[in-house]
């Protein structure tokens, strides 16, 4: 049957519109060939805060060891960074640097303060590549509506949802600046991250993750919130399955996405 879509409005008013199984494993994407060195970024790391502030980890190897600049007697390989950018104001700063030896053994770091200074990202400077970067990890993207399903299990012949069904086909476009589906935009989303138990899951929301092919006992959430008197309803819930797609509830019903490609 269909979600009682009053129940899910006043469960979700203000609250997640994103939520993902959470992911253990890292996913480094290349951002950066240079002539001394090589900059991945991990897109399971995305993590988004108010005013409009993302995270991400960022990992720099280098062709040779080097020497730490204060510290000559320790060489490092490589370093992990966690990054702040604002997206609203073009700033980023950072929050967390690791540096580690050749063989993956952490030899200093360094943890900066919470009122440290944002720095102004520069048109085509390697910073500017790495904010460019989240753009291109999950969820963001067109996501192509393959099918629909019930909060309490597939579609089956006897349950019918034409308003749903048109969007069989169609595309689900997520980026910073821009969230649509069937046809309605929003064009400022706000994202926040959360992370649910399974138990807090099925408290706050009356859904099962085990029922939606999820077995996790925790899942990762983000937050989108839209003033915009287009976007109908203001928020919805994106679940990421075990194969690369996702989950959408979309006016009561899941819209299973698939074949994503990058914005």
């Amino acid at each position: 049957m269909l979600l009682n879509l009053a129940l899910i409005a006043s469960l979700l008013c203000g609250f997640p519109i994103l939520i993902g199984a959470q992911q253990e494993k890292t996913h480094w994407h290349r951002v950066y060939t240079g002539e001394d060195s090589v900059i991945e970024i991990d897109v399971s790391s995305l993590k988004f805060e108010p005013e409009r502030i993302v995270r991400a980890s960022y990992r720099t190897v280098l062709s040779k060891t080097e020497s730490l600049p204060e510290q000559p007697g320790k060489k490092y390989k490589s370093r992990i960074e966690s990054i702040a950018f604002s997206s609203a104001g073009n700033r980023y700063r950072f929050e967390e640097v690791s540096w580690l030896d050749s063989s993956g053994k952490p030899v200093h770091s360094y943890q900066s303060a919470a009122n440290a200074d944002w720095k102004a990202l520069k048109a085509g400077g390697i910073m500017a590549k790495m904010f460019a970067a989240i753009a291109a990890a999950p969820p963001f993207g067109s996501w192509k509506v393959l099918a629909y399903r019930f909060g309490d299990g597939p579609a089956s012949g006897g349950n019918t949802a034409p308003d749903t069904a048109r969007l069989i086909g169609g595309r689900v476009n997520l980026t910073l600046e821009r969230a649509e589906v069937g046809g309605r935009v929003c064009s400022a989303p706000a994202f926040q991250s959360r992370q649910f138990t399974r138990e807090e899951f099925a408290r706050e929301l009356g859904i099962e993750l085990k029922t939606l092919g999820l077995t996790t006992s925790q899942a990762d959430s983000i937050i989108i919130r839209c003033q915009e008197k287009g976007w109908q309803p203001p928020q919805s819930l994106l679940l990421q399955l075990p194969d690369g797609g996702m989950l959408i509830l979309w006016e009561g019903l899941f819209l299973t996405l698939g074949q994503r490609q990058h914005s």
